[in-house]
């Protein structure tokens, strides 16, 4: 086996050696170029942060030292093997990348450069990945398109672990840095791969998912992923669900697993460049000069183009007043210019991106409020690790969750001090490789060796639902299937959300998925 293939697929039940360790040479930058906030910050932070903050100062040599940022009374989880072991052990004991450093490839010095090079590099050649399309129709009327990998997982062995992934704002399962761990994850074990199935969570509208509701999606919405864990779990119950989820895709599968507790159907989480504290996230996005020209008004504009790829394709769709009107005020928007994220949100996605109640919210803000992550926290039961790269220019650095994560008990943060937003480019120009598939391959193969399966999902069949008035059924299109409701009591889809059954109805199996290669930069 060549030795760059064994070194970024490594063996899922052998933790890959880290690099050796360099010793950084001292970067200059002034401290006028770290927002002040942070500097405010600096005596609350872990010592070992501190450290690498000076570093980037110039003031030390850790500027390329990775950060872990633990809970200060870890939980103690209980292994397959029986086993107990406490949460910060389990993860430090099997992700050795991350106690070493992090050097970003000589061509992408700085995260704007990394995140460049995420939207403008070319990777169709690269981490080729097949799947095989199921839609579920849910009882609102909407469609969810689960994009699984290989299509042939039906002959793998009955506990082979599941990967269940969260794109980013727009994206799809064919993102470059979706197939970078796929492409990984679905190779067999004699191949150095973990021999998993992977699931793909399209959001409504997104990658060609057929949208069948007027209800979209956003950063604050986990009512799609949790009625997919659940299928996921009532289809494959010897396997463990173990979840990756990247930028606003992280920030869903964060708040899934906070909203969720200890009766998460995920075994586990990895969340990738999550936008924790939308609040001052927003606040960063919109106030820099920058990146309120660039990255907020790319970000806006896709969303915009999302949605009316939609609303124009759906005219039969029972749009409301409020849409309608929506619509025709981001067509105004648009004729001036492009339009910043926060002005979408305030127009857009508060009426549509998610079930009501909590949909809709007064404002922009009062949503951002919701959706931040970070609150949640606390709550989290299952071991799960997010990455963050500090010279991230879409996620800042304010939106860290240090504190909340020092109060909590099975969430531990690494931050890199670069790798921009979903790069983490370490290798020459030509191999677009990207370093944080190592460590996400190493807290995936200790889940899938060490974590158990969680609760199981009992349903029982009944063909009968009565659509809400004003939501669109083509099930015609698909074939007919007959609907499966969990058994239980009324579950709360998700935080503020009114109980109801979680419940689903097959309509395709085994088809394909479109290779859509729009422009994207990947999202919050």
């Amino acid at each position: 086996m060549p030795a760059a293939f064994r070194e970024h697929h490594p063996h899922p039940h052998k933790s890959p050696s880290p690099k050796p360790k360099e010793r950084p040479s001292s970067p200059r930058i002034k401290p006028w170029l770290l927002p002040q906030t942070l500097l405010e910050q600096l005596i609350t932070l872990p010592q070992q942060l501190l450290f690498v903050l000076l570093g980037m100062l110039g003031l030390a040599s850790y500027a390329r030292q990775i950060v872990r940022v633990n809970a200060a009374k870890p939980a103690e989880i209980v292994l397959k093997n029986k086993k107990k072991e406490d949460v910060a052990s389990w993860i430090n004991r099997n992700t050795p990348s991350l106690s070493g450093t992090f050097k970003p490839a000589w061509w992408a010095p700085n995260g704007h450069m990394q995140t460049a090079f995420t939207v403008t590099g070319d990777f169709t050649d690269t981490d080729h990945v097949d799947y095989a399309r199921t839609l579920l129709r849910v009882p609102d009327g909407g469609t969810i398109a689960l994009d699984i990998t290989p299509p042939s997982h039906a002959s793998l062995p009955a506990d082979a672990p599941t990967i269940v992934v969260c794109h980013g704002l727009t994206g799809n399962a064919r993102e470059a840095y979706v197939r970078n761990v796929l492409h990984w994850a679905a190779l067999p074990e004699s191949h150095g791969g973990l021999g998993a199935r992977g699931v793909v969570v399209n959001f409504r509208g997104c990658g060609g998912t057929p949208l069948t509701s007027a209800q979209l999606y956003s950063a604050a919405t986990t009512c799609d992923l949790n009625t997919a864990v659940h299928y996921l779990r009532n289809r494959f119950p010897e396997s463990s669900l173990l979840g990756v989820g990247f930028s606003l895709g992280a920030s869903v599968m964060a708040r899934y697993l906070g909203e969720r507790g200890e009766s998460s159907l995920l075994s586990s989480g990895c969340v990738l460049a999550a936008p924790w504290d939308v609040v001052a996230l927003s606040h960063a996005l919109e106030d820099g000069w920058f990146s309120s020209r660039v990255y907020s008004k790319a970000l806006g504009e896709n969303l915009i183009r999302m949605f009316f790829r939609n609303f124009d394709a759906h005219p039969e769709i029972k749009w409301t007043e409020t849409q309608r009107q929506a619509a025709v005020e981001l067509k105004k928007l648009q004729e001036k210019g492009p339009v910043r994220l926060k002005t979408v949100d305030e127009v857009l996605t508060i009426k549509v991106g998610g079930p009501q109640p909590p949909f809709p919210f007064a404002s922009a803000d009062d949503y951002y409020t919701y959706a931040g992550s970070h609150k949640l926290i606390e709550n989290v039961a299952v071991p799960t690790l997010g990455i963050n790269a500090f010279d991230d220019p879409v996620v800042h650095g304010s939106a860290l969750p240090f504190t909340q994560v020092q109060k909590g008990s099975h969430v531990q943060l690494a931050v890199t001090g670069g790798g921009g937003h979903l790069g983490w480019f370490d290798g020459p120009f030509w191999s677009k490789t990207r370093w944080v598939r190592i460590p996400i391959a190493e807290f995936l193969s200790a889940g899938a060796r060490d974590l158990p399966p969680r609760a199981e999902v009992e349903t029982e069949v009944n063909g009968q639902l009565d659509v809400e008035e004003g939501v669109m059924e083509s099930d015609a299109e698909y074939g007919q299937g007959q609907w499966q409701w969990c058994k239980g009591p009324l579950m709360i889809p998700q935080m503020g959300a009114t109980p109801t059954r979680i419940g689903w109805r097959v309509v395709a199996e085994g088809m394909e998925v479109p290779d859509l290669k729009a422009p994207v930069i990947q999202g919050l």
